[in-house]
């Protein structure tokens, strides 16, 4: 359910402006005779934090696929960083800095906090046979990811519990250990698919906080879709609603949420 409300940000954002770091442009994506995508043109400028909302079906999830490469659109073009990236292998896209969290985690279960982190961090010396039996070609290699992967933890707030394997973490902290993982890979822009399901409202406002100082402290940019809208809404910077395969609304989250064709769509739904 969507509630009329007054959404309380640092800075409320009127259309996407400075340097963007990813544009869609009319999109379009269909499934045999359904049309997903209807030419959705959205912009994510650096270092902000973009909400994407819409009922189940919306083109949400679709819309995602087709950033990350997952889907090839019909119609239209992805652009990343000014590279038209419409189509591109999913690896080729996570190698240029664009890294998706889905909404149920998928971390190596039996090892450690750490350990996981380390497994996102790109191949290194250690990984070439012809490198790896000597010492001196990867030490410092490996020195610089343990030194990347506690900076990381310290920011997450789960220094203390790096050695704690990944089967035992709440799930708010398996969330936050996917973001963790992003980083390590050298995320610059995060999709992450609804970071607060699952856990209480006191740890979803924890995780968007974190997403806040990711943003602050490493200048990360995010995509988000979350469907409990009505905390998310206090942490973003922007917001998109799709319904129906169609862009219905844009701008400040305040002016999304109250939107009326936005209302409508989640109680028709």
């Amino acid at each position: 359910m969507i509630y009329r409300m007054a959404v309380q940000t640092e800075k409320l954002r009127e259309r996407p402006t400075g340097d963007i770091i990813l544009e869609t442009k009319e999109i379009v994506k269909r499934f045999g005779g359904v049309i997903a995508l209807a030419g959705v043109s959205v912009k994510i400028p650096r270092k902000w934090i973009v909400l994407l909302i819409g009922p189940n079906g919306s083109g949400k999830t679709t819309l995602v696929n087709v950033i990350t490469g997952f889907l090839k659109p019909e119609e239209g073009k992805v652009i990343y960083e000014g590279k038209d990236i419409t189509g591109i292998e999913p690896h080729i896209i996570t190698k240029m800095g664009i890294v998706r969290t889905f909404q149920i985690p998928k971390p190596f279960i039996n090892l450690t906090v750490l350990e996981n982190l380390l497994a996102a961090y790109p191949p290194g010396p250690h990984e070439n046979p012809y490198k790896a039996a000597s010492k001196k070609s990867w030490i410092n290699t490996e020195k610089k990811a343990v030194e990347r992967a506690f900076d990381i933890l310290k920011t997450l707030g789960m220094e203390r519990i790096w050695n704690q394997k990944a089967s035992e973490l709440s799930g708010a902290e398996l969330k936050l250990l996917e973001a963790g993982r992003a980083l390590m890979s050298g995320a610059k822009l995060i999709i992450m698919d609804e970071p607060a399901a699952g856990v209480n409202p006191t740890k979803a406002h924890e995780i968007f906080s974190v997403i806040r100082r990711l943003r602050e402290e490493r200048g990360i940019t995010f995509l988000i879709i979350e469907h409990r809208i009505d905390i998310a809404a206090q942490y973003v910077d922007y917001a998109y609603a799709l319904h129906l395969g169609r862009l219905i609304s844009q701008g400040s989250p305040q002016k999304v949420l109250n939107d009326k064709a936005v209302i409508e769509s989640y109680i028709g739904s």
